[in-house]
């Protein structure tokens, strides 16, 4: 039988997977949908291409050494003010990384359009592996109690 702490603790857990769930949907959404407002700028660009590469590279780098840094090991999982730090900034850094995804794709598809489909899906199983990490992430911490 479990005691009322372990259900509160799976309550808890449980609510928790459901917000990263809707925090990851929404990350999407919105890098989907800043894709969609750059696509027109990145058709109308005159062979700027691989200035525009460089300018990619610093963005998603800055943010996925922050993503890639933090662990929600080091969150009080039992905060609402530290989850929601940990939330904020995940959001911030999945956001960007996912968006450049995009960008760079819908720019390497501009300059090679023979490879279109590759850059999709390689740039699909990037944000899908950013997605996982961010998962895999918090399972941890909530395995550690």
């Amino acid at each position: 039988m479990n005691s009322p702490n372990e259900k509160s603790d799976q309550h808890l857990d449980s609510l928790i997977i459901k917000k990263y769930i809707l925090k990851n949907i929404t990350v999407l959404l919105l890098a989907a949908a800043l894709t969609f407002w750059v696509i027109p700028y990145i058709e109308a660009g005159q062979g700027a291409e691989l200035d525009v590469f460089f300018f990619l590279s610093i963005f998603p780098l800055g943010a996925m050494f922050a993503y890639f840094a933090f662990r929600y090991s080091d969150t009080d999982i039992h905060s609402a003010d530290h989850r929601a730090m940990a939330d904020i900034a995940t959001f911030i850094f999945l956001t960007i990384i996912c968006f450049s995804i995009c960008l760079t794709a819908l720019v390497a598809i501009k300059s090679i359009p023979t490879l279109k489909y590759p850059f999709i899906v390689l740039s699909g199983l990037l944000i899908l592996g950013c997605v996982v990490y961010d998962f895999w992430n918090l399972f941890c911490r909530l395995k550690r109690k």
